[in-house]
Protein backbone atom coordinates (compact mmCIF):
# COMPACT_ATOMS: atom_id res chain seq x y z
CA UNK A 1 0.00 0.00 0.00
CA UNK A 2 2.95 2.35 0.80
CA UNK A 3 5.73 3.01 -1.67
CA UNK A 4 8.93 4.85 -0.97
CA UNK A 5 9.36 8.32 -2.32
CA UNK A 6 11.53 11.43 -1.53
CA UNK A 7 10.34 14.63 -0.19
CA UNK A 8 12.16 18.00 -0.62
CA UNK A 9 11.64 20.48 1.86
CA UNK A 10 12.44 24.70 1.32
CA UNK A 11 12.46 27.19 3.44
CA UNK A 12 12.54 30.82 2.71
CA UNK A 13 11.15 33.95 1.92
CA UNK A 14 8.07 34.38 0.29
CA UNK A 15 9.67 36.74 -2.52
CA UNK A 16 12.41 33.34 -3.50
CA UNK A 17 9.35 30.84 -3.00
CA UNK A 18 8.21 31.52 -6.87
CA UNK A 19 11.66 31.09 -8.28
CA UNK A 20 11.30 27.20 -6.07
CA UNK A 21 8.10 26.79 -7.56
CA UNK A 22 9.28 27.27 -11.39
CA UNK A 23 11.92 25.45 -10.70
CA UNK A 24 9.94 22.69 -9.13
CA UNK A 25 7.69 22.70 -12.31
CA UNK A 26 10.64 23.06 -14.50
CA UNK A 27 12.20 19.44 -13.53
CA UNK A 28 9.07 17.86 -13.75
CA UNK A 29 7.71 17.95 -10.20
CA UNK A 30 3.92 16.77 -10.15
CA UNK A 31 3.42 19.63 -7.90
CA UNK A 32 4.28 20.93 -4.37
CA UNK A 33 2.41 22.96 -1.07
CA UNK A 34 3.55 25.91 0.15
CA UNK A 35 2.40 27.13 3.66
CA UNK A 36 3.35 29.95 6.11
CA UNK A 37 6.49 28.96 7.94
CA UNK A 38 8.49 30.53 11.30
CA UNK A 39 10.82 29.59 13.94
CA UNK A 40 14.47 30.47 15.04
CA UNK A 41 17.48 29.97 13.07
CA UNK A 42 20.53 32.22 12.71
CA UNK A 43 18.69 35.42 11.39
CA UNK A 44 16.91 35.44 14.76
CA UNK A 45 12.68 34.70 15.35
CA UNK A 46 10.70 34.52 12.62
CA UNK A 47 7.07 34.58 13.97
CA UNK A 48 3.76 33.33 11.76
CA UNK A 49 1.02 35.36 13.41
CA UNK A 50 -0.30 38.39 11.59
CA UNK A 51 1.82 41.27 11.92
CA UNK A 52 2.78 44.73 10.15
CA UNK A 53 5.32 44.85 7.90
CA UNK A 54 7.63 46.95 6.30
CA UNK A 55 7.86 45.38 3.14
CA UNK A 56 6.05 42.36 1.74
CA UNK A 57 7.87 39.63 0.91
CA UNK A 58 9.97 38.99 3.53
CA UNK A 59 7.76 36.49 5.31
CA UNK A 60 9.19 32.73 5.61
CA UNK A 61 7.44 30.22 3.92
CA UNK A 62 8.10 26.41 3.49
CA UNK A 63 7.93 24.76 0.47
CA UNK A 64 7.17 20.68 -0.23
CA UNK A 65 7.60 18.51 -3.18
CA UNK A 66 7.56 14.77 -3.35
CA UNK A 67 8.94 12.52 -6.10
CA UNK A 68 9.06 8.65 -6.24
CA UNK A 69 12.43 8.95 -7.98
CA UNK A 70 15.62 11.07 -6.49
CA UNK A 71 17.05 11.61 -9.76
CA UNK A 72 14.67 15.01 -9.59
CA UNK A 73 14.84 15.63 -6.61
CA UNK A 74 18.25 16.01 -6.43
CA UNK A 75 18.30 18.35 -9.83
CA UNK A 76 15.49 20.47 -8.04
CA UNK A 77 17.60 20.70 -5.03
CA UNK A 78 21.13 21.32 -6.90
CA UNK A 79 19.35 24.60 -8.92
CA UNK A 80 17.44 25.61 -6.04
CA UNK A 81 21.16 26.00 -4.28
CA UNK A 82 22.39 27.33 -7.34
CA UNK A 83 20.24 29.43 -8.33
CA UNK A 84 17.99 30.85 -5.30
CA UNK A 85 19.89 30.38 -2.58
CA UNK A 86 23.50 31.20 -2.74
CA UNK A 87 23.16 34.48 -1.92
CA UNK A 88 19.52 34.62 -0.01
CA UNK A 89 18.50 33.59 3.04
CA UNK A 90 16.91 30.34 3.14
CA UNK A 91 17.58 26.32 3.62
CA UNK A 92 16.61 22.43 2.22
CA UNK A 93 16.33 19.30 3.54
CA UNK A 94 15.55 15.81 1.78
CA UNK A 95 13.50 12.84 3.45
CA UNK A 96 12.99 9.57 2.84
CA UNK A 97 8.99 8.82 2.72
CA UNK A 98 6.34 6.72 2.79
CA UNK A 99 3.33 7.37 -0.30
CA UNK A 100 0.18 6.02 -0.95
CA UNK A 101 -1.26 6.95 -4.51
CA UNK A 102 1.88 6.45 -5.43
CA UNK A 103 0.92 7.33 -9.16
CA UNK A 104 0.99 11.08 -8.41
CA UNK A 105 4.27 11.19 -7.14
Amino acid sequence: MFHAATKLTVVTEQFVASDVCRIIEDCGGRGYTMVSAGGKGSHGVHPTQARATVADGFENVMVETVASDREPIDRIARRIMDECLSDKPGMFYLQDVEVCRFERF
